[in-house]
């Protein structure tokens, strides 16, 4: 990372990593058809692939909505509750074990009902 320096940071979620390494790869298929992508790159792809719950419109936007209903909810939590999908307020408990702030129970089950409405 000789010559690089970081601009900006953000916390995706794996449908918008998904989505990100399906653009660049289509990007490398133009450059070199052989090989568009590395290797780590590929692996990445065939995760998130994998384990992508929703879709990357979806996932923005239920990270919006959990980052404005409650004010405690940071970028990176509300990425890792969406690639979880937590189901009831033990899953919660789990997610938020090492973190500062605990959600109360009737705080998780306003995400819970939340998370519901994007559930497949």
């Amino acid at each position: 990372m000789i010559g690089r320096k970081k601009l900006e940071e953000h916390y995706l979620t794996i449908a918008e990593t998904k989505e990100l390494l399906e653009r660049r790869k289509a990007e490398g298929m133009e450059e070199n058809p052989e090989e568009p992508m590395f290797y780590e790159a590929r692996v990445s792809l065939e995760h998130a692939e994998r384990f992508a719950k929703l879709k990357p419109e979806q996932a923005r936007e239920l990270k919006e909505k959990l980052m404005s209903l409650f004010d405690w909810l940071d970028e990176r939590l509300a990425s890792k509750v969406i690639d979880i999908m937590p189901e009831d307020y033990s899953d919660i408990r789990v997610i938020f074990s090492k973190e500062e702030y605990m959600p109360s129970p009737e705080e998780a089950e306003k995400i819970v009902s939340l998370l519901d409405e994007y559930r497949e």
